[in-house]
């Protein structure tokens, strides 16, 4: 699965009249704008050096000639044409068949230097008038700017340029360095204007882009992560900033179990399907493997699966079930079992959902394993929009009629659940809490489902036992005491027989 894959795994807004989009074919960025770009109409693109104005705007110049257009690319900048193309010649998007026939290259640096910004519009005016373009790209704008004597000279500059491509009907995009907050006179005169830029978090930097102004569509808001890859730029639109329908009513009738009979007595019957659950609880009390279990449950009812992990690898994941009699190799080759697998790596918390999102509809799987909500946590280069990302990542896979099941880590050692780790659990429907308790020199895991929000459930704590043969629920914690905070106490009666039951 490539990048462009997981960009654009939606569709993008469709704008009112269709005969006047002009698609850019950037993965995301046209749900980003809303659908694309007014034909005729004069942008911006601001950023910084390296931030990617001139691999942007040529991804979106080679896509309008595979649709058919002529793309005219003046550079008002003393680097030659040859050593441009020369870095765009590694990049999927390049077509060396399109130069000199449907994408023509023209400088302006000269007429700019002899005759100011009037011989410069003189020249695109007669550029235009030849080749009738309906795509151009005007790179090295900060050239005009210099150049121009006085505000006044450049609004009409500006202003001209504004009504000669829109009578040509030449979508049109000026590249320029970051302004920051200075203001100037193009700001308010061009159609749209869009910033690329770089965010730093620790040794982390992300890029952005953000749609400052876009007339005649209704763009997504605020800032949104790209990568710039062979592929050229991908973009991934904030998964709070995306438009969202309306959740159905649940089925409280249709539900799916865990394979475990006395642990789907519990949830009263298993989950309600097209629900979101959290198993929390600290490393190794069994939270992957009870996840790994719903989904071989899955599997034996003929469902589709995925798994969608950060710490353990497909093959070690796959050789951990079967230690438990966990069977899930087979369904994994053959496809019914989808495994992905994050390595750590630095991704950013958009692209992981995209990948996530992508993934549940490739496969149409009906069950998911989210296995360690904390790893887009630690994804995101602005935490503190955390939690309205986790809220509109789990509305998404509602929607997509996929139950799914979140693991989240707890400290092991601990007095009380801490608040920050139910910032996955209170946006869903179930939470299993899972514990060890200490017992008579023994270490226990328990288990208690604290919250079934469509229906009834047992809420007795129950002992979780794991061993060879699979796992199993048995009776409660009798004369336990402060079992939920991990510092229970037992019963002296327990007896040598519930040794079994020790990690």
């Amino acid at each position: 699965m490539t990048k462009n894959d997981t960009a654009s795994n939606e569709p993008a807004r469709k704008p009112d009249d269709d005969a006047t989009n002009i698609t850019t074919g950037v993965p995301g960025l046209d749900d980003i704008l809303g659908g694309g770009l007014v034909e005729g109409g004069l942008y911006l693109i601001e950023g910084m050096a390296g931030a990617g104005k001139t691999i942007l705007s040529s991804q979106i110049g080679f896509h309008r000639v595979r649709e058919g257009d002529t793309v005219l690319y003046v550079t008002l900048i003393a680097e030659s044409h040859s050593k441009l193309l020369s870095h765009l010649k590694g990049l999927s998007f390049y077509n060396a068949d399109a130069i000199s026939d449907r994408m023509l290259f023209v400088s302006g640096y000269h007429e700019l230097m002899r005759d100011g910004l009037s011989g410069f519009l003189a020249l695109i005016a007669s550029a235009i008038k030849t080749s009738r373009p309906r795509f151009m790209v005007i790179d090295g704008f900060r050239s005009a700017r210099e150049f121009s004597s006085t505000e006044l000279e450049l609004s009409q500059f500006i202003h001209e340029l504004s009504a000669f491509v829109s009578a040509a009907r030449c979508t049109t995009l000026i590249l320029a360095p970051l302004s920051g907050n200075e203001p100037h006179p193009e700001h308010t005169l061009v159609d749209g204007l869009v910033e690329l830029n770089r965010y730093n978090t620790g040794m982390r930097r992300a890029r952005e882009i953000e749609v400052h102004k876009l007339r005649a569509r209704d763009h997504l808001l605020g800032k949104h992560f790209f990568r710039i890859t062979g592929d050229g730029l991908v973009t991934f639109p904030r998964l709070e900033a995306r438009p969202s329908m309306m959740e159905g009513a649940p089925d409280l009738k249709s539900r799916l179990g865990f394979g475990m009979p006395d642990f789907d007595a519990m949830m009263g019957g298993g989950v309600v399907k097209g629900s979101t659950t959290t198993l929390i609880g600290p490393s190794g009390v069994g939270k992957t493997l009870l996840g790994l279990k719903f989904l071989e449950a899955g599997i034996e009812r003929g469902e589709r699966c995925v798994y969608f992990g950060f710490y353990e690898s497909p093959e070690r994941l796959i050789a951990k079930a079967e230690a438990v009699s966990i069977r899930l190799g087979a369904a994994a080759k053959d496809g019914r079992l989808a495994i992905q697998w994050q390595p750590a790596v630095e991704l950013a918390i958009d692209e992981l959902a995209a990948e996530l999102i992508a993934a549940v509809t490739r496969t149409k799987a009906s069950r998911l394993v989210v296995d360690g909500i904390e790893g887009f946590h630690d994804s995101a280069n602005r935490v503190e929009r955390f939690g309205l990302f986790l809220n509109a990542l789990t509305h998404r896979l509602r929607q997509a009629g996929v139950t799914t099941i979140l693991t989240e880590e707890l400290p092991l050692y601990t007095a009380a659940v801490p608040a920050a780790a139910m910032r996955a659990s209170a946006m869903t429907e179930n939470i299993v809490l899972m514990r060890y308790v200490e017992a008579n020199s023994g270490l226990y895991r328990m288990l208690s489902v604290i919250k079934q929000r469509e229906s009834a459930h047992d809420s007795a704590i129950r002992r979780f036992i794991i061993d060879e043969r699979g796992l199993h629920v048995t009776e409660g914690f009798i004369g336990g005491t402060g079992l939920l905070s991990g510092h229970g106490s037992v019963a002296p009666s327990l007896s040598v027989s519930d040794a079994g039951a020790r990690t």
